[in-house]
């Protein structure tokens, strides 16, 4: 068996491992790495300008092309750092993933020959390959850990998880890891972004908590808050406290509009007939222009769910800041980071920038109100201790953070070079 990082093994994004069994793999994940293309353009929908080569040679996606016969791309879940390279590298094999999973992918990639399976179903690639989705508790709707089937094993790829035991969307499968752990894991590929911080990660109810607290607290002013798009969890609990509260809800951007469309269309999310869903330039203009004009006491009677919670230049709360929608912050607006600031240089960087334009400019600021979708130090320990694997590749991460791993798979027994395996991007591993 060979594993193969095409992409995801030396910074977090762009997520791509090859699985190889007697000449033929199996492509997990086909991301972008979202820091990297904003350094050339703001815009994800703007990666079809860019000729394939280019943006490997960017490290914005992953080198697809490194993998031999490749049977099959599997997509663990909906986040763009495993999902979004789909409409660039357009593979012509069957993309394999839950429902809600292609129905994003559709979204990067319209033309794909999409396969789509409930939890515990099987769909055979070839006599060496069976692809498996377990359910896990992660930041976006109908995550997966992932399990090939390999006529040498099984492997089992955990990227990206976290164990929220109270999520009112989703249920880690506790049960089927056990029994996929008693029938023996042969190879485990795991993401390592969060497993040097101590303890567990915390779960969404957490959020719910903070969330609630400030819009009690808050008693004048518009209220905005941020969040991650995808988030559909985080969302939904934003939309129902806010109705609570009897302001108008609105949800303005262009990914926010697709991702709570896509969650409406599965169930997940039930907007109340009161909120307003703008996607286009010119809608959010006009809506922004309304609220510019009411007077203090009206524009109390609205909040706002926007995009931008990473600053990002062409998102909405940036531009909004910038004065491009004619929209005018006053004193005692209030806007809330329901959204970490992702802790790559120009995210650092466009958050300040607009953290401080927002202070100058009157608004009130609650920050941190988030819980990381990722596994904590003890998670991942909880995870090798059900499925106990003979080998374990860290991935989705930089070296400080696979490093972390080895430490973590040290302490339960696990020796490197010996059945930890360390690789970085465009090498193997023969195990």
């Amino acid at each position: 068996m060979k594993i193969t990082a095409a992409g995801g093994y030396d910074a977090v994004g762009r997520n791509m491992t090859g699985v190889t069994i007697n000449n033929e793999t199996v492509a997990i994940d086909n991301g972008i790495r979202l820091d990297a293309f904003q350094m050339y353009d703001g815009e994800t929908h703007m990666l079809q300008k860019y000729k394939k080569k280019d943006l490997i040679d960017m490290r914005v996606i992953p080198d697809y092309d490194s993998l031999r016969n490749v049977r099959a791309q599997v997509i663990s879940h909906g986040h763009l750092d495993h999902v979004g390279a789909l409409g660039v590298v357009q593979p012509s094999v069957p993309i394999i993933s839950t429902h809600y999973t292609a129905e994003i992918g559709r979204k990067e990639y319209n033309r794909g020959n999409y396969y789509s399976c409930d939890y515990n179903e099987f769909f055979k690639v070839s006599p060496d390959f069976e692809v498996e989705f377990v359910e896990v508790t992660h930041s976006i709707p109908k995550s997966s850990i992932v399990i090939l089937k390999t006529s040498e094993g099984t492997v089992v790829y955990a990227c990206d998880f976290k164990f929220d035991d109270y999520s009112e969307i989703a249920r880690t499968d506790y049960e089927k890891l056990k029994k996929i752990g008693r029938e023996g894991v042969y190879a485990l590929i795991v993401e390592s972004t969060r497993v040097k911080e101590r303890g567990r990660t915390p779960g969404e109810r957490v959020v719910r908590e903070k969330f609630r607290e400030i819009i009690e607290f808050i008693d004048k002013g518009l209220v905005i808050a941020t969040t991650f798009s995808t988030h559909i969890e985080r969302i939904r609990m934003i939309m129902d406290l806010v109705e609570k509260t009897g302001k108008i809800p609105v949800v303005i951007g262009r990914s926010l509009s697709k991702h709570t469309g896509i969650a409406e269309q599965f169930g997940i999310l039930d907007l109340s007939p009161n909120a307003r869903v703008y996607g286009s330039g010119k809608a959010i203009k006009n809506m922004l222009k309304i609220i510019n004009k009411m007077n203090k006491n009206e524009r109390s009677d609205y909040f706002l769910l926007v995009t931008g919670s990473q600053g990002e230049p062409q998102s909405v709360l940036p531009r909004m800041v910038n004065k491009e929608f004619s929209f005018n912050f006053q004193r005692n607006d209030s806007v809330i980071f329901c959204a970490a600031t992702i802790p790559v240089p120009i995210n650092k960087t466009n958050r300040y920038i607009l953290e401080s334009k927002l202070e100058s400019q009157g608004a009130r600021i609650f920050k941190d109100v988030h819980v990381s979708g990722h596994a904590s130090r003890e998670d991942h320990r909880k995870l090798l201790n059900l499925l106990s694997p003979e080998h374990i590749i860290p991935c989705h991460g930089d070296m400080v953070m696979k490093g972390s791993y080895v430490g973590l798979a040290a302490e339960e027994g696990y020796e490197l070079n010996k059945n930890v395996h360390l690789i970085n991007n465009g090498l193997s591993v023969e195990i």
